[in-house]
């Protein structure tokens, strides 16, 4: 069973305990496996009500579809905000987090590795997944319904979620086929260079995991500005600066969080 209703008091049918709490390593990525080994992914009925989803990242790519919003959706320093039947795509290695803006925020996601849809020695991996991965990829794609392409992916996604929430008869290689559309999808907009991101972008993204891992291995001791910054190379202001671009927040506000 791949499917997973967020609450945290609520056992699915399918007798999966769901925790709302990001488990990740010292990085800040989710150590959380998604799915199983043989079919690796999971799908998510989010009620963001009560929580958030706290900042973190992982190898695997992410979807989030929003059922009712709207709802906050931080992607390194870029926060969009989802109205209903809005989505995003996450890459590989994004940081984010989730939360409600006002209101009921409800929302569908699916996490999945690449590797679902084709291994690194398959053709898939070559022409719907590697374009994805190359530097210069975006973290994430915004999706609308009131563009063609986007609006094809959004339904190939809930299409994919509903089949791993339903599990019809052969509804791995359903999901798998509409997962594959959609990277194909995302891997022709990467190819036209409409979106790409800069050096400096990457190289901002990488810095704010060190000092995320820096602050998880010492969170114990007396943490300042100074000792975050130097664990990077940075000046203060600067480190002060990555965090209010990246996460919005202060490093010191980070730690307490």
């Amino acid at each position: 069973m791949a499917y997973r209703t967020s609450c945290a008091t609520i056992i699915h049918e399918g007798g999966i305990h769901c925790e709302t709490d990001i488990v990740a390593d010292a990085e800040g990525r989710e150590l959380v496996q998604h799915g199983s080994a043989l079919f690796p992914i999971a799908c998510y009925a989010e009620d963001l009500a009560s929580y958030s989803v706290a900042w973190h990242w992982h190898e695997e790519f992410e979807y989030i579809l929003t059922i009712q919003g709207p709802l906050h959706v931080d992607v390194n320093k870029t926060r969009l905000t989802l109205q209903t039947g809005q989505g995003v795509f996450l890459n590989s290695g994004a940081l984010h987090s989730v939360e409600q803006a006002e209101g009921t925020a409800l929302l569908h996601s699916g996490v999945f590795q690449p590797r679902l849809v084709g291994g690194m020695d398959t053709i898939f991996w070559q022409k719907r997944i590697r374009p994805l991965l190359q530097p210069g990829a975006p973290a994430f794609f915004l999706l609308d319904s009131g563009t063609a392409w986007q609006r094809e992916a959004l339904a190939c996604l809930q299409d994919a979620w509903q089949a791993v929430a339903d599990e019809p008869p052969d509804y791995e290689n359903e999901a798998r086929y509409r997962l594959t559309t959609v990277l194909r999808l995302l891997g022709a907009q990467c190819e036209e260079g409409g979106v790409k991101v800069s050096q400096q972008e990457q190289i901002a993204a990488e810095r704010m995991k060190q000092m995320l891992r820096f602050v998880e291995e010492h969170y114990a001791e007396e943490l300042t500005v100074e000792r975050i910054a130097a664990c990077v190379a940075l000046s203060e202001s600067a480190c002060l600066r990555s965090f209010r671009q990246l996460l919005g927040i202060t490093p010191i506000q980070y730690v307490k969080q």
